[in-house]
């Protein structure tokens, strides 16, 4: 009975150490065709806007979030 569980355990293994080089292989891929990252100055006006306008969509999910459930 050991053995059976032992041949499993190690199949498990070696399918998850198969799917770990596999994605690591394709991290290394699609990032060796990425564009550099740029560093781009932005303006302390438009971050305080979008930040801004994504806690008013927070508040406003969480509002109909509340409606809904109360109905």
């Amino acid at each position: 009975m050991h053995a059976a569980t032992d041949n499993v355990a190690t199949a498990v293994i070696v399918v998850v150490v198969i799917v770990r080089v596999g994605i690591v292989s394709v991290i290394v891929a699609v990032g060796s065709e990425a564009e550099p990252y740029k560093r781009t100055s932005v303006n302390s006006a438009s971050v305080k806007s979008s930040t801004m306008e994504a806690a008013a969509r927070e508040t406003s999910m969480k509002a109909a979030t509340a409606e809904a459930s109360s109905t």
